[in-house]
C-alpha cells in the first residue's frame, strides 16, 4: 500500500502554505525523523518567501508541476476550501498520501470522487479534524462506546463568536469557502460529535442561514490577518454569519447545531451536549463532564484530562506513522476519507435546505457507510 521508499523517509509537499501549515504542520512534521520536507505550492511567493527560506523548499505556483517534478510520498493540502477536492484528487492520482485541512470538500459529490480516488490508488486519504485527537473527545467516545449514556436520542452543538468574522477573502467569498462558518467552525465540531457517538447515518437535514453583518467589518477579527493588513478583505462578504441545522438519523437520533461567526450574545460558546436515556455529556473540545444518576441523585463528574499533547502535532505524526507502516487508511482516531465525507454531506444538506426552504434527504452512498471504521 505505501509509496515509501526503501529509506523510510516519507517527502512532503504542501499545497497552499499559510498560518496552518507554517505555524503547526511544518514544525511539526519537521521535528519528526522519518520527515523530509521537500517543496511547497503557492499562488504568491512574496508571502511565504521567509518560509521557504527556513525550510529550504522548492516554490512552484503550480501544485500539478510540483507533483510532477518533486514525486513527493505525502501532500498535506491547505488551501481555500473549493481547491480541496481537485488538489486531493490530483495527488492521489500521482501516487501520494494526502492530508487535506477541513472541509474535506464542500459537495458530497467531489467528497465521493475524492474517497473513490484513494481508493484505486491505494493510497491514505486523511482528513485534519484535529479535535479528535484531545483527551477529552477520546473519553467522551469511549462513555458512549461503553453504553454510559444508553439510548443516545438528542445531540446539540454550539459553536458561537460574538465578534470573530474572519478576515480574509478566502473565507468570506463564497466561490472560495463554500460557506460561513458551518463550513469554518461548525465542521470540526460536528466531526468531533460524530466521532464520539459512533457516526450514526444522517437521514435529513432543516437549515437556515443569516447575515446581519456582511458590511461590519468591525465585526472582523485578526484572523487569519491582522484586519490593518495589506491582505485583509475589506468589501462586503457574500457568505452568511450564522447558520443552523436540525440533522434527523435513522435511529430516530436528532442533532441541533447552530455555528456564528458574529452574534450579540453575551459570551462566546462552544460546546456539546450529548444526551442519553442513561447519563449525558458536556463537551467543550479540551474539557468533558459526565452526568448521571447515583442513588436516585443527579451527579456531574469531570474525568482528569491530564497534559494533553498538541492535537495537531498527533495528527500529523498518525498521518506520517500510517505512511511508514504501509496503511490503507488514516488509524484511529483520525479521520478517514469515508468519515469526512459524512460530516461534508450533513453540512451541504443544511445549506441546501436553507437555499429551498425544504427538508433535505442526505443520501450517503451504502459502499461509503459500509466502510466507516479504520
Amino acid at each position: 500500500m505505501s509509496s515509501v521508499p526503501q529509506t523510510g523517509v516519507v517527502k512532503v509537499g504542501f499545497v497552499g502554505c499559510g498560518g496552518i501549515v507554517q505555524g503547526a504542520h511544518a514544525p511539526n512534521l519537521v521535528q519528526l525523523p522519518n520527515v523530509k520536507l521537500v517543496a511547497c505550492a503557492d499562488v504568491d511567493r512574496a508571502r511565504v518567501s521567509e518560509f521557504l527560506e527556513k525550510y529550504k523548499l522548492n516554490f512552484y505556483s503550480d501544485y500539478r508541476e510540483m507533483l510532477s517534478k518533486e514525486n513527493p510520498d505525502a501532500v498535506i493540502i491547505a488551501t481555500p476550501n473549493a481547491l480541496h477536492a481537485p488538489v486531493a484528487i490530483d495527488a492521489l492520482e500521482n501516487g501520494a498520501h494526502v492530508l487535506t485541512e477541513k472541509p474535506m470538500a464542500i459537495s458530497l459529490e467531489d467528497a465521493v470522487k475524492m474517497v473513490e480516488t484513494a481508493r484505486r490508488r491505494q493510497r491514505i486519504l486523511m482528513v485534519g479534524h484535529q479535535m479528535r485527537f484531545l483527551r477529552s473527545t477520546q473519553i467522551g467516545r469511549k462513555f458512549v462506546m461503553n453504553g454510559r449514556l444508553g439510548r443516545i436520542y438528542h445531540i446539540r452543538v454550539l459553536i458561537l463568536r460574538r465578534r470573530g468574522i474572519p478576515s480574509t477573502v478566502t473565507f468570506l467569498q463564497r466561490k472560495y469557502s463554500g460557506g460561513g462558518p458551518m463550513w469554518d467552525i461548525g465542521v470540526h465540531t460536528i466531526d468531533a460529535t460524530m466521532f464520539m457517538v459512533n457516526f450514526p447515518r444522517p437521514v435529513s437535514a432543516i437549515g437556515k442561514v443569516y447575515s446581519a453583518f456582511s458590511d461590519k467589518t468591525y465585526m472582523r477579527m485578526d484572523y487569519p490577518v491582522p484586519i490593518t493588513s495589506q491582505f485583509a478583505y475589506t468589501a462586503p462578504m457574500d457568505v452568511e454569519d450564522f447558520a443552523m441545522g436540525l440533522v434527523r438519523f435513522e435511529d430516530g437520533l436528532t442533532m441541533y447545531i447552530e455555528a456564528t461567526w458574529a452574534t450579540y450574545i453575551n459570551e462566546d460558546r462552544h460546546e456539546v451536549a450529548i444526551i442519553g436515556t442513561e447519563g449525558g455529556l458536556h463537551y467543550s473540545g479540551n474539557s468533558i463532564s459526565y452526568i448521571h444518576s447515583v442513588d436516585e441523585e443527579y451527579v456531574t463528574s469531570t474525568p482528569m484530562i491530564g497534559q494533553q499533547q498538541s492535537a495537531y502535532a498527533l495528527e500529523d505524526k498518525a498521518f506520517i506513522d500510517a505512511i511508514v507502516k504501509g496503511g490503507a487508511k488514516a488509524p484511529y482516531p483520525a479521520c478517514t476519507g469515508e468519515q469526512g465525507l459524512l460530516t461534508t454531506a450533513i453540512i451541504e444538506a443544511i445549506y441546501k435546505s436553507a437555499e429551498t426552504g425544504r427538508e433535505v434527504s442526505v443520501n450517503i452512498p451504502q459502499w461509503v457507510y459500509e466502510s466507516m471504521g479504520w
